[in-house]
C-alpha cells in the first residue's frame, strides 16, 4: 500500500475533492502569466487605446480593467482552492495518523507477548511517534505537489504555444534535471532506512538512561562507559548518518532550484544564436521560465518528504507483519476447571542477534485450586518463563497445557485468560481500576487497610488519586487491582521482593491463605524461603527443568539449596 492509497482508503471523496481543487488551483496559477503577457501585448495598440481601457475603481486607476478583474478573480480562487485543498488533505492525514496509532496499539494488544519482546519497546515507541509523524507530513505535502505539477504542465503548454523549439529544450532540461536529481535521492533513501534503525537503537539507549538512572548514579565508571560506549556511540552514528542525508537533500534541492536558471542561461546565450525569436516572445519565454522555477523547486522539495513518508509507511507495514494477531477465538467460552495440567511441556525463546536461545522443559506439573504452589530456583532457572506459560502469554512449543479437560488452544486461549490475574516483576500500574465486578466498597476498603494504603490513595470513580508513590507502594496497588479482579488463578512473580517485613507477613500469612480459602489456584514465584511452610506444593526448578516437587513442605530455610 502506498501513501496515496492509504489516504484514499480513509476518505476517498475528500481526497478526490482535495486533488480536484489542487488541480484547478494549479491550472489557474499557470494561467496568470499568459494573462499578464496578453494584457501587456495590448499596449501595442497605442497609448490612447490603453488610456481608453483605464478605469477608476475605489479612487485607484486600473489599466485593462477586464484583465485586472480576471486576474483578481483567479488569485482569489487560487487562494481559496489551494487553502481548502491543503486543509482537507491535512485533516485526512491527521485522521490517518490517529487511525494508524490506534491500529498499531490494537495490533500490539492482539499480538503475542513473545513477538513484542522480540521487537522491543524502543522500536514500538519510535513507530508510534516518529514514523506516524512522518507519514502525516508526507500526506500534507501531496496537495502542494499536485498543484505545482499542474502549474508546471500548464506553463509548459503555454511555452509550447510560444515556441516549439524552446519547449523541447526546457522539457529535455527538466527531464534531465529530475533524472539526475533522483540519483542522490536514491542513496539518501537507502541511508534513511539505516538512520531509522539507528534511531531505534538510540531510543533504547535513552531508555537505559531513564530507567537505569539509579544504577548509573551509583557507579561513576559505569556511567561514563555507558555514556561513551552506548549513548554517545549510537547518537554519533545517528548524527553522522542524518548529516549525510541532510547534505544530500540540501544539495539536491539547491541543484533543483537552479535547473530553470540554467535553462534561462542556455536560452539567453545559446538558444537565440540558433533560432529566430522576437523580443516579445523572448520576454514571454523568460517570464515563463522564471515562473516555472517556483513550482519545480516546490516539487523537488516535496519529493524527499513523500519519500520519507513512504519509507515510514513501509516500516509500519513491516512491523504489522511481525506482530500478526494471535489466532484466538474472540467469543467467550464457558469453561470450568479445578486443575491445571502441564504434560511434557516445553518452551524455547526465539533466538535473536544478541540473545542465546533459552528453553525450558519437558515439564510435568499440576496446579490445583485451593492450593498455594511455590516455584523456586536460582536466577535463569526458568521460573518466570514458566509463569508466563501458565498465564498464557507464551504458547508452549511442545507438550500440552490443560485447564481441567480443556486444552489451551486457539479456541480457548482468550477465554481462559479471563480466569487469570497476575502481578509480574515488570508490572505496569494503570491510573485506574477498570473493572472489578466481584468487589464491593467494603472489600475495597478492607484491602486498602490491609496494605496500609487507605491514608495514601483514594479511589474516585475507579481512578487512583495519585501514583506518586514508592516502588513498594505501587506494587501494593498492583496487588490490590489483581485481588479486585477475583480470578481463579493468581500468579505472583517476586511480588514481595521489594516489600518490607511487615507487608511480606501480610502477603504470605494473610492474603495468600485468604485466596486459598476462596478456592483460588495460587502460584508464587519467590526466593522467600522463610515462608515456604505456607505452600501446599514446592516446585524446585534448575536450568529450565523441574528438579523436584515437594508436597506440603514443612522445611526450615536452609533445606532448600538454590
Amino acid at each position: 500500500m502506498n501513501l496515496f492509497d492509504a489516504l484514499g482508503k480513509k476518505a476517498p471523496n475528500k481526497v478526490f475533492f482535495s486533488m480536484l481543487l489542487g488541480s484547478l488551483a494549479g491550472f489557474c496559477y499557470a494561467f496568470l502569466i499568459p494573462l499578464v503577457i496578453s494584457s501587456l501585448s495590448s499596449e501595442t495598440e497605442g497609448l490612447a487605446a490603453a488610456e481608453s481601457t483605464t478605469r477608476t475603481i475605489l479612487f485607484v486607476e486600473v489599466s485593462h480593467a477586464g484583465f485586472a478583474a480576471i486576474f483578481l478573480s483567479m488569485c482569489l480562487f487560487i487562494l481559496f482552492a489551494r487553502t481548502l485543498s491543503r486543509v482537507i488533505l491535512a485533516r485526512v492525514a491527521m485522521d490517518i495518523s490517529s487511525q494508524l496509532r490506534i491500529e498499531l496499539c490494537e495490533r500490539i494488544l492482539s499480538a503475542s507477548v513473545a513477538a513484542l519482546e522480540q521487537l522491543g519497546p524502543a522500536r514500538l515507541h519510535a513507530l508510534l511517534t516518529e514514523d506516524v509523524r512522518r507519514i502525516v507530513m508526507g500526506g500534507q505535502a501531496l496537495p502542494a505537489l499536485l498543484t505545482n505539477l499542474v502549474t508546471l504542465v500548464g506553463m509548459l503548454g503555454f511555452l509550447l504555444y510560444l515556441n516549439v523549439a524552446a519547449f523541447k529544450l526546457v522539457l529535455c532540461a527538466i527531464a534531465c534535471g529530475i533524472i539526475t536529481y533522483q540519483v542522490p535521492i536514491y542513496f539518501a533513501r537507502r541511508m534513511y532506512m539505516r538512520s531509522r534503525q539507528l534511531f531505534d537503537t538510540t531510543q533504547e539507549a535513552v531508555r537505559g538512561i531513564i530507567f537505569g538512572m539509579k544504577e548509573l548514579k551509583l557507579n561513576a565508571r559505569r556511567r561514563e562507559q555507558y555514556l561513551e560506549q552506548v549513548l554517545h556511540a549510537h547518537e554519533s552514528a545517528l548524527l553522522q548518518t542524518d548529516k549525510r542525508i541532510a547534505t544530500i537533500y540540501i544539495g539536491a534541492a539547491s541543484y533543483g532550484d537552479l535547473i530553470c536558471f540554467f535553462v534561462i542561461g542556455i536560452v539567453a546565450f545559446v538558444f537565440v544564436n540558433y533560432h529566430a525569436v522576437s523580443n516579445a516572445d523572448l520576454l514571454a519565454i523568460f517570464m515563463t521560465l522564471l515562473y516555472v522555477a517556483g513550482p519545480v523547486a516546490a516539487i523537488i522539495v516535496a519529493l524527499p518528504e513523500i519519500a520519507v513518508a513512504k519509507a515510514s509507511l513501509r516500516n509500519v507495514q513491516n512491523v504489522f507483519k511481525h506482530i500478526a494477531p494471535e489466532n484466538t477465538a474472540p467469543a467467550p467460552v464457558q469453561l470450568h476447571w479445578d486443575v491445571i495440567t502441564c504434560s511434557a511441556l516445553e518452551y524455547a525463546h526465539p533466538a535473536s542477534e544478541h540473545v542465546d536461545r533459552f528453553s525450558i522443559g519437558p515439564i510435568d506439573l499440576s496446579i490445583a485450586k485451593g492450593q498455594i504452589t511455590f516455584i523456586v530456583g536460582g536466577n535463569g532457572s526458568g521460573k518466570s518463563t514458566l509463569g508466563k506459560i501458565l498465564t498464557l502469554h507464551y504458547a508452549p512449543t511442545k507438550g500440552t497445557l490443560q485447564f481441567g479437560t480443556a486444552p489451551v488452544g486457539d479456541a480457548t486461549r482468550e477465554s481462559l485468560r479471563q480466569h487469570i490475574a497476575a502481578v509480574f516483576t515488570d508490572y505496569y500500574l494503570f491510573d485506574r481500576v477498570f473493572d472489578f465486578p466481584g468487589a464491593d466498597e467494603d472489600q475495597l476498603r478492607a484491602y486498602l487497610r490491609a496494605l496500609d494504603m487507605d491514608n495514601k490513595v483514594k479511589i474516585t470513580n475507579g481512578k487512583f488519586s495519585t501514583l506518586a508513590l514508592s516502588d513498594g507502594q505501587r506494587k501494593r496497588l498492583a496487588l490490590l487491582v489483581a485481588l479486585l479482579e477475583d480470578r481463579d488463578l493468581y500468579v505472583f512473580d517476586e511480588w514481595a521482593a521489594d516489600q518490607d517485613p511487615v507487608f511480606k507477613e501480610v502477603f504470605y500469612r494473610k492474603i495468600l491463605p485468604d485466596l486459598r480459602g476462596r478456592n483460588k489456584a495460587i502460584v508464587v514465584i519467590s526466593h522467600d524461603d522463610r515462608y515456604f511452610d505456607i505452600a501446599d506444593r514446592l516446585v524446585i526448578m534448575e536450568s529450565g527443568q523441574v528438579r523436584e516437587i515437594r508436597d506440603k513442605p514443612r522445611v526450615p530455610a536452609f533445606a532448600i539449596a538454590e
